[in-house]
């Protein structure tokens, strides 16, 4: 059996452990369009702010790929051609195969706006060269505006800020991480990176960026900026997948075990459209131990293993300028909110009908690990629980149902993608 895997990211490192938890022979060969290994994204913002090494970056080590018998091809693949079970690399190289994964990722996405893509001072923070590009900007005294206040935007930013930059957020919404945090928790949040010296602005939207280094917002005003981020979003790499003809809508579409609509091309990571298991809806979740679980699960199934992915649940996790940030749930569904805080601690829960459906925690890590078992397994517990737990919450109140979950297995879920 012949496997090729698309990119070289979290979902393809988890997809040649699959296939080998299977096939232990079977020729694997990645192409390696960023030619940089197997590495962590999320911590380029630490590299950027000089917190990591080069050889820190690495996901998994440099032989990694040699212990698996893997073949690394440091091109870039351009066309798949489906029928005849090839992709076509930019060299001009084919690579035939039997089973296919796609796992080509996310890229930036670039507003529509007078600037953003013509000045060399103003960038995106994606990739591992993105970081080597800025450190080569980054002017301590000097200042930096972000574009867009999600993880990637407040990351970048406080790298800039360790790095000696004044920096300026703008969020065309009311509040800081929209997606993940509620207004009150959002402001809480906020106070902290100003009162740390960070600017932020919300509300207003950049409309122009000038070449005499300055960035105009839709209310007229100017901000002086030596260095733009942007960093409003991704969008899923579907170019390939679209040109070849599989399903594909915000996302690659897949089935329950991460087959596109060609039975033998498979798909995995930022680039897949998967189902919340919560609301059920169909949505992009491009979140590190998805990515690696996703690609872990069809890497087996590639192989020949029958293992079900079940969707997934929106969590994250960062520290910002020392506070510690961990959201797990779906703020779509309404229900019970319930609020506790005491200090720079902070906890938010949404119930609906006894179920946790999500969970803000400031300074909190402590207790969330046993709380993202209660959203994930769907327990039920009465309205009394709740108020006793809110009203002085701790990991001893939490710990016979933390000890019951531990026990719990989902019949192939669990089974096929626990390492």
């Amino acid at each position: 059996m012949k496997y090729v895997i698309i990119g070289n990211g979290i979902a393809a490192a988890g997809a040649v452990e699959g296939i080998r938890s299977q096939d232990k022979d079977g020729a694997i060969a990645v192409i390696d369009g960023e030619q940089r290994g197997s590495y962590s994204r999320p911590l380029i913002t630490y590299y950027l702010a000089g917190k990591r090494k080069a050889e820190q970056m690495r996901y998994r080590p440099r032989d990694f790929f040699v212990q698996q018998g893997v073949t690394v091809i440091p091109d870039e693949a351009v066309q798949i051609d489906a029928q005849a079970r090839q992709v076509i690399l930019r060299s001009g190289q084919v690579v035939g195969y039997d089973r296919l994964l796609l796992a080509t990722g996310a890229s930036p996405i670039i507003p529509d706006i007078p600037g953003a893509g013509q000045s060399d001072w103003v960038k995106t923070l994606y990739t591992w060269q993105d970081a080597e590009q800025l450190d080569l900007l980054v002017t301590p005294g000097q200042t930096a505006v972000v574009m867009g206040s999600g993880l990637i935007g407040l990351k970048a930013a406080e790298a800039l800020y360790q790095r000696g930059m004044k920096v300026s957020i703008i969020e065309k919404q009311s509040q800081i991480l929209p997606r993940i945090l509620s207004r009150t928790s959002a402001d809480r949040v906020s106070e902290h990176l100003q009162s740390g010296g960070m600017e932020i602005i919300t509300g207003r939207e950049v409309t122009r960026i000038h070449e005499e280094h300055q960035v105009e917002l839709d209310d007229g005003s100017r901000i002086e900026a030596q260095l733009v981020i942007v960093a409003i979003g991704t969008k899923p790499n579907l170019a390939l997948a679209a040109d070849c003809g599989l399903a594909v809508e915000r996302g690659v579409l897949v089935d329950s075990r991460l087959r596109t609509s060609d039975a033998n091309i498979y798909a995995a990571g930022d680039v897949i459209e998967t189902a919340d298991i919560l609301t059920g809806f169909p949505s992009i979740m491009a979140l590190l131990p998805l990515a690696h679980q996703e690609g872990f699960i069809a890497g087996q199934n590639m192989a020949g293993g029958d293992c079900a992915y079940p969707g997934g649940l929106s969590m994250n996790s960062v520290n910002l300028l020392g506070m510690n940030i961990i959201a797990a749930g779906s703020p779509q569904i309404s229900g019970q909110t319930w609020l506790w805080q005491q200090g720079e601690q902070y906890l938010e829960l949404v119930t609906e009908s006894g179920r946790l459906v999500r969970y803000i925690a400031l300074q909190m890590p402590q207790v969330t690990g046993p709380l993202t078992s209660l959203i994930e397994k769907q327990i039920k517990l009465p309205e009394s629980f709740w108020q006793e737990f809110i009203s002085r919450p701790g990991l001893n109140r939490l710990q016979p149902y933390w000890e019951a979950l531990k026990g719990v297995q989902d019949n192939d879920h669990r089974r096929c993608w626990a390492i």
